[in-house]
């Protein structure tokens, strides 16, 4: 996941259909509207202010406070490049007590594409059975000074399934039933062997995963799929069918990640009116839809011609939470996805060649776009001889 700067965009709009207040929110059931925060000043220098979300009624049920990192340091842990404790973050933190006053439920996403949180927690323990103390104790300090609801894990460098189960049941004893806990895997990880970049299977890591106490009974509330970057397309109902049927998920537990503006991702931007309409048709397939997560808050809906970031979001939550004539379902699966990915000419040489698009698209990610790295990590320099860069140079 990650975000670059695009100048907000304010053309007249029409005015979006306003969304009937609810009374509460269910924070553990479905549906739900997500959204992550990861900038917290425009280039200008003037703050994000969460305070819309609330303020201008858009549905939002939580928010996800990227990223955290677990650095060398144990005492250093970070959201993204200052301590959750500066003054930085003084105003945040006060707009975070009002989303919570609300029923909004606010959580760390911890990890992401910055790599390292995952194996220093794990670092005592091979191949990683529990989580290393001195890292582990001072995360908690953290969560607790903040008076966070949740962690989401976004692992995305390469753990053994023990390490993931041990957080989870760390996380689980240390906060209760009531701590949230969700995951971001890229959508291709949520089928069974799927690839993807955290190192382990995800439906092994689900069965393993269970706890009687917690509201449905597994360690993990829900995974914040992320349908973009060549791993998954939100722009039909196909690729989401594909993960409820081949994974047997159940669909309350599955939310939908997308990219808020076509800046903050490398492929996989929707528009906005087809994605509401996927949205609906979901709605229409899985009663009990799990819904929408959005990457990334700040410049929400620019790409689709908003002024501001939480007309985007409650465009969303107009669809997800109000009742509207539904499609007729359609469960279509897609049967051989080959969603965009950002580097497509290399993906599609890599893929004629070791046969699993989702292969191809992992090795590019991790080599951000090196196509010599990528054929090494892929075992095919000395088999091929460098015959990538022959093909697309034709």
């Amino acid at each position: 996941m990650f975000s670059s700067f695009l100048a907000l965009l304010s053309p007249a709009l029409a005015a979006p259909t306003e969304l009937q207040p609810r009374q509460s929110i269910n924070a553990y059931t479905a549906p739900r509207l997500v959204n992550y925060v990861q900038t917290f000043r425009y280039g200008n220098g003037n703050r994000v202010s969460l305070a819309p979300l609330v303020d201008q009624g858009t549905g939002i049920t939580h928010v996800n406070l990227a990223a955290l990192h677990i650095n060398d340091d144990p005492n250093g842990i970070t959201l993204n490049d200052n301590s959750p404790d500066d003054a930085y973050y003084d105003q945040t933190w006060q707009e975070v007590q009002t989303l919570q006053s609300q029923g909004v439920k606010v959580l760390f996403m911890l990890g992401g594409a910055a790599k390292g949180s995952y194996l220093k927690l794990c670092s005592n323990a091979t191949p990683g059975t529990k989580a290393d103390q001195d890292y582990y104790n001072a995360l908690v300090d953290t969560i607790r000074a903040h008076n966070i609801d949740g962690v989401d894990l976004d692992i995305e460098e390469s753990v053994d399934v023990s390490c993931a189960l041990a957080l989870l049941q760390h996380l689980h004893a240390s906060f209760g039933p009531d701590f949230l806990l969700t995951m971001a895997p890229v959508a291709s990880a949520m089928w069974p062997s799927g690839p993807g970049l955290s190192g382990f299977d995800y439906p092994t890591l689900d069965a393993a995963a269970t706890e009687p106490t917690r509201p449905n009974g597994k360690l993990v509330n829900w995974y914040n799929a992320q349908f973009y970057n060549g791993w998954g397309d939100a722009s039909a109902q196909d690729f989401y069918n594909a993960i409820i049927t081949m994974g047997n998920w159940k669909p309350e537990r599955v939310v939908m990640g997308v990219l808020d503006n076509s800046a903050d991702g490398g492929s996989g931007f929707v528009a906005l009116e087809t994605l509401k309409g996927v949205i609906k048709q979901l709605q229409a397939n899985y009663p009990a839809f799990g819904c929408a997560v959005g990457w990334e808050y700040w410049n929400a809906g620019a790409t689709d011609g908003y002024a501001s970031p939480w007309q985007w979001v409650k465009e969303i939550g107009n669809v997800v939470f109000q009742a509207t004539a539904l499609p007729t379902r359609n469960l279509t699966v897609a049967s051989d996805p080959q969603p965009p990915a950002p580097f497509q000419a290399e993906t599609n040489a890599l893929f004629g060649l070791v046969g699993n698009y989702f292969e191809a698209v992992r090795a590019l990610n991790i080599t951000n776009g090196d196509l010599a790295e990528a054929e090494k990590l892929l075992g095919l320099d000395d088999l091929l001889g460098g015959v990538l860069g022959d093909v697309l140079s034709e």
